[in-house]
């Protein structure tokens, strides 16, 4: 078990437009120790550290943004993760920041429709194996145009559906998860995408079971 005094976990928001901070709340709630919150692409990375020992877990939510814009904060934002790996310290990506890391491992990332439209609701998905949550269905808050099309070398899937094949990944040995779908949504979070009407209470606990599995592995390794 890590110690956890003096832990922190840090939580990427790399929104263009609208802070998720109800997404941040949701996660500090549900941590036993700090957590800290970072905007790098609306107010770039002062905030981030240096020093990487007092991390017990990273993660990185959702975007608007592309990772085929190379816009000036998406490069230096996956050298930081990139330390974070290094690092050995445990890692969740949601649906921009599971882009983003299939990506940085040489997956690509495509269209999920021909016609680039978004799909935006509610999902039903496969959970296979994995450590952070048992296997089974789930249903789960989506919003995206964008997929990975391939599973990077050294990744295993741990979801899927019938829309998405890699609804989620998992690193064969480093601590690194990432899922396609919202873990991370709140309510807050579903009327800002204007998706409240369309969501059960039980899409928003299946993916706080999915991210709280996150967590506690992150604070008992």
């Amino acid at each position: 078990m890590i110690q956890t005094i003096n832990k922190q976990i840090m939580v990427i928001d790399p929104g263009v437009h609208t802070p998720e901070l109800s997404s941040f709340n949701l996660i500090a709630g549900m941590a036993r120790v700090p957590c800290t919150y970072h905007l790098p692409a609306m107010f770039g990375f002062a905030s981030f550290p240096d020093d990487l020992s007092h991390l017990a877990g990273v993660i990185v939510l959702g975007s608007a943004a592309s990772v085929h814009e190379r816009l000036p904060w998406q490069e230096p934002l996956e050298n930081f993760v990139f330390t974070v790996i290094k690092a050995g310290i445990p890692l969740l990506g949601c649906c921009y920041g599971h882009q983003m890391i299939a990506h940085m491992f040489g997956a690509n990332v495509g269209f999920v429709r021909e016609t680039r439209e978004k799909l935006k609701g509610r999902r039903v998905i496969k959970m296979l194996e994995n450590p952070i949550c048992p296997a089974g269905e789930r249903s789960v808050i989506v919003t995206h145009a964008e997929i990975i099309t391939d599973v990077p070398a050294g990744f295993k899937v741990i979801a899927t559906s019938d829309d998405v094949e890699f609804e989620g990944i998992a690193h064969e040995k480093k601590p690194i998860y990432s899922f396609q779908f919202h873990p991370e949504a709140t309510a807050v979070f579903l009327a800002g995408h204007e998706m409240l009407s369309e969501i059960t209470r039980t899409s928003l606990s299946d993916g706080h079971e999915i991210l709280r599995g996150f967590v506690h592995m992150v604070l008992t390794r």
